[in-house]
């Protein structure tokens, strides 16, 4: 485990510029730290103009890990942004997912433009056994792949200056501002920040992309650890054994009390749903916030098998009219964590995710106001399936669900 320790963080830093950097090494777990401030903002048409506000305002770094950055209004307006500040100076490095991207068929000209500009493009490829580890538009060779396969990375971060830090559930595209998709995302600044630094640090050497050990200073600066006042931490899941995310959703399932908040597209992992059930038996007052039509339906059929007992237990399922993309956990009104993780096999288990744990009754309360109250206007109640076709289906696809 890594320690708030600004030393520390440059140490651990030092190390992975300098060395092979292997998966093994990504498995960053962090000791408590603090935030000077974090925020919630919900939809993209509130946070996107935010983010491009403080890209923007960089004077040194950029950092983006981005599993959907594709072409469009909003991806056209982050590139521009991007260019516009290299131009400016400023190092701006980006790690995609092929899946998730395309960077080198559908989204090609738009990786073309920003590798033109000088934008340090990285790309991970879970499903190429020998691929360049930039986009194909790069001329970059070929070379084996094997401890990317089957690994996607999901995370959405962004780093500016060390300083101001981004986690949540959208990826770069119009989906997430026109209303199709409903998210949100956090926003921290303060110590916190170098530990989001860290983890973009070591995925972006693993990747061969370089970082010099004078920039570390520019990377890490020092901040006004005073101010600084807001309990949180970095929760970061890499392919391999330790798995921090699933441990702190299980810790926040099982510690609530009073009241439970969990809101994710896809709840299917069988161990979770238990976890919520028996919060709902115990007493707590939970909502689960799901999308009314999700856009997999092997995995809402999956869900809706655990309807019936779920609703017996006193959980109020709530379906969202649009797609419900966010990910987020709020326990007794006081503790927060949103990100990237999905209640399904393949989140909790497979992929990169990059969750941040915040507490906070201010930033829950904020949750509420933002995101939860509003929600539960134009919900509906969830419902139990009545066709026996329909059962049977759910049941099938609850059976595979660590499959899905």
């Amino acid at each position: 485990m890594i320690k708030d320790d600004l030393n520390e963080v440059r140490r651990r830093a030092q190390e992975l510029t300098r060395d092979r950097v292997r998966r093994s090494d990504l498995a960053l777990t962090f000791g408590d730290s603090r935030a000077a401030t974090a925020e919630v903002h919900v939809e993209g048409r509130n946070f996107f103009p935010q983010m491009l506000n403080d890209i923007a305002s960089a004077s040194s770094s950029i950092h983006i890990n981005q599993f959907g950055f594709k072409p469009g209004d909003v991806g056209e307006r982050f590139a521009a942004a991007l260019l516009d500040s290299r131009a400016r100076g400023v190092r701006v490095r980006l790690i995609v997912d092929r899946q998730g991207s395309d960077p080198d068929r559908g989204s090609r000209e738009l990786y073309e433009r920003l590798l033109a500009g000088g934008v340090d493009v990285h790309v991970v490829r879970a499903t190429q056994l020998r691929a360049p580890a930039q986009p194909k538009a790069a001329g970059a060779s070929n070379r084996w792949n094997i401890t990317q396969l089957g690994h996607i990375d999901h995370r959405k971060l962004i780093v500016v200056d060390g300083r101001i830090g981004w986690v949540g559930g959208a990826g770069i595209e119009d989906h997430f501002e026109d209303g199709r998709f409903h998210d949100l995302f956090l926003r921290v600044t303060g110590p916190v920040v170098s530990q989001l630094q860290l983890v973009f640090i070591a995925s972006f050497r693993w990747l061969g992309g370089p970082i010099l050990v004078e920039e570390l200073g520019a990377l890490f600066p020092e901040q006004e650890a005073g101010a600084a006042s807001v309990p949180a931490k970095v929760v970061h899941n890499a392919p391999g054994r330790v798995r921090p995310i699933r441990t702190a959703i299980a810790d926040l399932f099982e510690n609530a009390r009073e009241t439970l908040d969990v809101v994710n597209p896809y709840v299917t992992d069988r161990a979770m749903i238990r976890r919520i059930e028996q919060a709902a038996r115990r007493g707590v007052r939970v909502r689960l916030f799901v999308p009314a039509n999700a856009n997999n339906w092997a995995c809402a059929a999956a869900q809706q098998f655990h309807h019936p007992t779920l609703l017996d237990a006193g959980v109020r399922i709530l379906g969202y009219p649009t797609m419900l993309h966010a990910k987020a956990f709020v326990r007794d009104g006081e503790e927060i964590l949103a990100g990237t993780c999905n209640l399904e096999a393949w989140s909790l288990r497979r992929f990169f995710e990059i969750d941040l744990l915040v507490r906070s009754p201010a930033l829950a309360a904020q949750f509420e106001e933002r995101f939860a109250a509003p929600a539960e206007v134009v919900s509906t109640p969830g419902t139990v399936l009545v066709g026996r076709r329909e059962r049977l289906r759910a049941r099938a696809f609850s059976a595979i669900s660590p499959l899905l």
